[in-house]
């Protein structure tokens, strides 16, 4: 019975949580670290886990994801190790025209940087929604905030984004056009 339970939420909350956890560290490796330390948890309390009504139960896993995300930023020397593996990671690269890989990983790497460039709270919800596939609604819940904000808060991070790729132009290049026209 336990183990059928913690098989459940596993299947049913892994995704979610280890966009959430990528989304405040930036590292593929540090959230799946932080997503076992999440479900090892979750199993040495699954007792807790049975008296939890269900539609409460990702609320809970959240919490736990946030003291964890917590606390490995209090240890600034994961925070090192973890730019360093971004930077690291792409090193590895060395098949197909040299230049066309520089430019894309040039291009990522800017990606990389506006992302961790994004406040937290906007970084993490766009992680949710892109790598976890959570939709307003779900990250809502999880959060314990309306989706209209979560809705709000992710139309920021996005605009955020694409100004800072330059896909966009900022407000301040926009009223130096009108003055000029």
């Amino acid at each position: 019975m336990k183990q059928q339970l913690f098989h459940t939420m596993y299947c049913g909350y892994a995704n979610q949580v280890y966009a959430y956890l990528l989304g405040r560290t930036s590292s593929k490796s540090e959230a799946e670290d932080l997503l076992h330390d999440v479900f090892l948890r979750i199993w040495n309390r699954i007792e807790t886990v049975e008296r939890i009504p269900e539609d409460q139960r990702l609320y809970w896993i959240f919490s736990i994801a946030a003291n964890r995300a917590k606390d490995y930023y209090r240890n600034s020397a994961s925070r090192k190790k973890m730019e360093s593996r971004i930077q690291s990671e792409y090193q590895g690269i060395s098949t197909g025209d040299l230049s066309s890989l520089l430019a894309v990983r040039e291009q990522v790497d800017e990606l990389e940087t506006a992302i961790r460039g994004l406040p937290e709270e906007l970084r993490y919800m766009l992680t949710m929604k892109a790598v976890g596939g959570m939709n307003s609604n779900e990250i809502g819940a999880a959060l314990g905030m309306p989706a209209g904000t979560v809705r709000y808060k992710l139309s920021q991070a996005r605009g955020l984004l694409a100004r800072r790729l330059g896909l966009l132009e900022s407000e301040d290049t926009l009223g130096r056009r009108a003055t000029r026209e």
